[in-house]
C-alpha cells in the first residue's frame, strides 16, 4: 500500500524537548504531510479527552508519539500493538531538592527523612509517580541508602490533562514542591525547566543532580530515553509515512546542530518556560541531541526502563521487549531525509 492512501494522521509529544515538538512548532511536519496530501493533526489540540488520552494509553488509530517513556510502555504492556520506530535521548538534570534553609546537604542526609511522592488520581499510569520514585531511588542508591531508611510520602495531586501550551493560561501548581515548602516533606525530586523554575520561583536548594553521572544507564528515567512509537500496522503498512515523519525528524535534529538559540526558543515554547530554564535544565549541548536512533545504548536504556516499571508496579504485565523495536522505517527514513527541504515561512 502506498502513502497515497492515508489521508489523515495524529501525532503528538510531551511538552519537553523532542524532535517532534521542534519540527512541528517550526511546521516542518505538517508542511512535508501536506506535500504529499496528508493532513496531520494534533491528538492534545483534539476537544475530545478521549482522543487527548491516546497521548497516553496510543488508542487512537494512525498516531506517532514522541516523549516520556512511562506511557508508551505502559501502553504496550497493556496490549496495545504499537512499535518503537526511533529513541530520542536528551540529557536533563534530575535534582534532589531541598528548601534553602534545609540542614541537609548531601545524599546521605536523607536518611531518615521525608522523600515526597505524587499521586495522582487516574485511571492512567501516574506518569509523575514512576517519574519521581526512580529518581529518588536512584539518588538514594548513589548515596548507599535503601528506602527502608527514608519514608516515601504520598503527596495527592489530582488528576491530568495534557492539552496543546496556552501561553495565557495560568501555569499548573507543583504541588509535591508546595509540600516541600510547608514543610510536609524533607525533600523531592525535579528535572529539567520544571527543576530549573522551582529553583528561580521558590530558592529551592538542590543537593545532588543525577544527570552528573557519567553513567547514562544510571540516569535513565521518565524523560530519558523517549521513545518515538506508532501503530505496528501502520508502519508495517505504510512505511514510506512512517519513514517520512521520521525522516522530518532527522533533517530537524540536523536542523537543530546548528541553531542553538532557535532551539532554545522553540523548547521553551514546548515546555511552558523561559529560555533561561531550558539553558539549565537541558545544559548547553541542547541542540546536539535531538537525532532519532536505534543505538545499542539507547535500546537498552528503555528496556531497563521497562524493567523497572514491572518490579514497581507501574505495569502489570511483561511482553516481547525486542519485538516491540522496529528497525526498517528509520532506515529507509536516513535515505529520504536527504530529498527533504526546510522552509521557515508561515
Amino acid at each position: 500500500m502506498s502513502q497515497d492512501s492515508v489521508s489523515e494522521l495524529w501525532y503528538t509529544r510531551c511538552p519537553v524537548p523532542t524532535t517532534s515538538g521542534i519540527a512541528q512548532h517550526f511546521r516542518w511536519l505538517h508542511r512535508e504531510f501536506e506535500r504529499v496530501g496528508i493532513a496531520l493533526k494534533s491528538i492534545r489540540a483534539a476537544d475530545d479527552q478521549a482522543v487527548r488520552n491516546s497521548h497516553f494509553d496510543h488508542t487512537h488509530a494512525g498516531m506517532f508519539r514522541e516523549g516520556g517513556n512511562v506511557p508508551p510502555i505502559w501502553a504496550r504492556a497493556n496490549g496495545r500493538d504499537t512499535a518503537v520506530v526511533g529513541i530520542t535521548w536528551v540529557d536533563e538534570e534530575q535534582l534532589i531538592l531541598v528548601r534553602e534553609d534545609s540542614d541537609i546537604r548531601d545524599l546521605a542526609g536523607l536518611k531518615g527523612r521525608r522523600l515526597g511522592l505524587p499521586l495522582h488520581a487516574t485511571p492512567i499510569v501516574d506518569v509523575g509517580r514512576a517519574q519521581d520514585l526512580r529518581g529518588l531511588l536512584t539518588a538514594l542508591e548513589l548515596g548507599e541508602l535503601t528506602r527502608e531508611q527514608v519514608e516515601l510520602v504520598d503527596v495527592a495531586a489530582g488528576g491530568f490533562d495534557l492539552r496543546e501550551q496556552d501561553a495565557n493560561a495560568p501555569r499548573r501548581p507543583h504541588v509535591v514542591a508546595a509540600a516541600l515548602l510547608d514543610g510536609t516533606v524533607d525533600a523531592i525530586h525535579a528535572k529539567g525547566a520544571v527543576s530549573a523554575t522551582l529553583i528561580a520561583e521558590h530558592g529551592l536548594r538542590p543537593i545532588f543532580d543525577i544527570n552528573s553521572h557519567p553513567d547514562p544507564l544510571v540516569r535513565v528515567n521518565a524523560g530519558t530515553p523517549r521513545p518515538i512509537t506508532v501503530d505496528r500496522t501502520l508502519a508495517l503498512e505504510h512505511p514510506d509515512v512512517v519513514a517520512r515523519y521520521l525522516a522530518v525528524l532527522l533533517r530537524t535534529a540536523q536542523w537543530a546542530e546548528d541553531h542553538p538559540e532557535e532551539v532554545v526558543t522553540a523548547i521553551a515554547a514546548e515546555t511552558g518556560s523561559t529560555t533561561q530554564a531550558v539553558r539549565r535544565g537541558f545544559g548547553p549541548n541542547l541542540h546536539r541531541q535531538f537525532t532519532p536512533l536505534l543505538s545499542n545504548l539507547y535500546v537498552e536504556g528503555l528496556r531497563q526502563q521497562k524493567a523497572f516499571l514491572l518490579r514497581e508496579g507501574f505495569v502489570q504485565a511483561d511482553f516481547a521487549y525486542d519485538e516491540w523495536i522496529l528497525r526498517k522505517p528509520l532506515e529507509l527514513a536516513r535515505k529520504l531525509a536527504e530529498e527533504i527541504e526546510f522552509s521557515r515561512a508561515a
